[in-house]
This record gives C-alpha cells, sequence and structure tokens, in this order.
C-alpha cells in the first residue's frame, strides 16, 4: 500500500473518530502542575501536584484545594523528599475545613493555613517526610499512567498547533495585542517563533476559549500577561481558566512574571520566579537563577472544539509513522 493510500485511509479514521466535544487535559485535569519527570523546587502549589519521576525538595501543595475535594493532593511516581537544607519542609493540605470558595482570591496571603485539612499522598518509591506534612501515604507506583498521559497530551499538543487561526495578532509598544472577532466561542492564535512578552487581548467575547500557538523552543514569559488580582477585569484575567499556551516545540520555558493561562510544553524543562495561574504541563520544574516558580490554583476548563478522542491522540502522533515503517518493511 502506498503512503498514500496510508495517509488517505487515517484520514478516514480521525474523520470518524472526531466529536464534538471539548479540549481537556484527560488525567492532567485539576492539577496546578503535571510533569513526567523530576519536580526538584517550586514556591509552592496552590493545587494538585503529579511527579512522573521524584520529588527532591518540599514546599506547601493543595492548600487552594476546593471544599470536599477527595482526590490526592500530591501523586508521586518515584521517590518523595519534603525536605531542605535544614530539614523536613512544607506540607500537603486538601482545601478548608469548611465549605468557602478558595478561589476568590489568588496566593497564600489570605489563607490561614491551620484551618486547612492536610491532604493524602500517594508515591512509589521512598517517603522521606513526617507525619505533620501530609495526611495519609498510599505506596503505589501505577496510580497515574504517566507514559500514556505523555502520549496522549503530546497528541492534543499536536493537534491545536495544527488548527487554524481565528483572530488576529500585531506587535506594539515592545508586546503583542491579541485581536479576537467579538463572537467565536474559541479564538486560536498562532504566534509563530515570535518571543511571549507583554501580551494583551482584545474583543473576545466573555467566557472563550483561547489557544496561543507558539513554535519557539526556548520561551520566556516576561512582562504584563494581564491581571494578578482574582478579580481583575483585565481580558486575560478574566479568561484565565480557558487559555492554553501551546508550546508544542518547547525544551526549555521560564516563567519570570504573573502569567494567566495554562502552559502545555510537554517537552520542556521548566524554571522561573514569578506565578502561573492556571495548569503547567512539563517535563521537569526546577528552581531559576531568580527563584523559584508559584503554581496557582485555576484548572482549565475546557474548549469547545471538535476534537479526536483520547486514543485517536496517540495514532496522530505514533500511529502514522508505525505504520508506514511496517509497510516498507
Amino acid at each position: 500500500m502506498r503512503v498514500t493510500h496510508i495517509i488517505a485511509a487515517l484520514g478516514i479514521t480521525l474523520s470518524a473518530c472526531a466529536q464534538a466535544g471539548i479540549v481537556d487535559f484527560g488525567v492532567a485535569n485539576g492539577y496546578s502542575g503535571f510533569f513526567f519527570g523530576n519536580v526538584n523546587a517550586a514556591s509552592d502549589v496552590e493545587g494538585r501536584l503529579a511527579v512522573g519521576g521524584n520529588l527532591t525538595s518540599g514546599f506547601d501543595i493543595g492548600y487552594r484545594n476546593p471544599y470536599g475535594t477527595t482526590a490526592p493532593s500530591l501523586v508521586v511516581q518515584g521517590n518523595v523528599s519534603l525536605t531542605g537544607p535544614w530539614g523536613k519542609v512544607g506540607s500537603v493540605y486538601n482545601g478548608p475545613k469548611t465549605n468557602i470558595d478558595t478561589n476568590t482570591s489568588i496566593g497564600p496571603s489570605s489563607i490561614d493555613l491551620s484551618t486547612l485539612n492536610k491532604g493524602n499522598l500517594v508515591y512509589g518509591g521512598s517517603l522521606a517526610a513526617v507525619e505533620w506534612q501530609y495526611g495519609q501515604a498510599v505506596k503505589n507506583a501505577s496510580f497515574l499512567d504517566f507514559a500514556a498521559a505523555k502520549t496522549q497530551l503530546s497528541g492534543l499538543s499536536s493537534f491545536l498547533s495544527g488548527q487554524a487561526q481565528l483572530g488576529s495578532w500585531t506587535s506594539s509598544g515592545g508586546g503583542l495585542v491579541l485581536t479576537g472577532d467579538g463572537k467565536s466561542d474559541v479564538q486560536v492564535f498562532n504566534l509563530g517563533n515570535t518571543a511571549l512578552q507583554n501580551i494583551s487581548l482584545k474583543n473576545v467575547k466573555a467566557g472563550a476559549n483561547i489557544i496561543i500557538n507558539s513554535t519557539l523552543s526556548d520561551v520566556v514569559f516576561s512582562g504584563d500577561f494581564g491581571g494578578n488580582l482574582a478579580g481583575s477585569k483585565d481580558p486575560l484575567a478574566l479568561h484565565r481558566d480557558r487559555i492554553i499556551y501551546n508550546l508544542s516545540n518547547a525544551k526549555s520555558v521560564n516563567v519570570s512574571t504573573f502569567l494567566n493561562g495554562s502552559v502545555l510544553a510537554v517537552n520542556a524543562d521548566v524554571v522561573g520566579s514569578g506565578h502561573l495561574e492556571g495548569t503547567l504541563i512539563a517535563n521537569s520544574l526546577s528552581a531559576g537563577a531568580n527563584g523559584k516558580l508559584e503554581l496557582g490554583y485555576e484548572p482549565y476548563k475546557g474548549s469547545a472544539l471538535p476534537v479526536p478522542e483520547p486514543e485517536t491522540y496517540a495514532l496522530m502522533g505514533l500511529g502514522l509513522v508505525g505504520l508506514v515503517m511496517r509497510r516498507r518493511k
């Protein structure tokens, strides 16, 4: 069979699998951070954290989880070390003991940590922590299938990067102005290898989902990316739970500012001294030259795009290559 026939057959399969559903992060839904490798440092993580490698240092996790959450706040496939240079550091929490909205403000200053539940953790290797740092600990290295998640999320990133632009953008005053059409439920902005600094948003309808595609391999988020308060009326801040910065080619990411929106950078090693108010999906997280990144609590709510089923993402990323190789043999 010729390669063109294989592609045609695959196209039929993709068409059949495409559903009028939503783009979401699969098993990474609801996490502030989801990493396939190690997490070596963070300022803190306001929501849940998943680590496919080892967690090598301690910091506070899960204190802004919503009331009544039952899922573990921390899942690590490898070893867990909630420690610092001078001993045990950080606690795993699971939101408030009383029914309050933990997302009415941003950052730790407004939360009394004594009013929080201790959170549970799941780990696969060794555990270096003491009982006051968590609720319960369960050893289960297969709690999350990180390999399958990476395949799915890599396919999602490829799918999003192939979407046609719906909107426009211009360079202005040392930054970028993204302008929507004022009516579409999804706006797609393809920025190519343009630097990601001082981004502002215009003419996007309330509740719309925003996909921002970048082809940069080394990404630095710097400057102004919208308001940094929960009640901010800035357009980027108003859409922070519906924004994806899709960094399909990124190998390194530096978040040096307050960033509204989620970042999908499956293969990137991340550093930074800023704050990301969304979900960060990447390979690893470490301390940067100027400090440690803080991950806020703002789960991505999904985009109303016709999308393939999750298993089709893997076919998009891997199946065609394998099929062609088998045919060549």
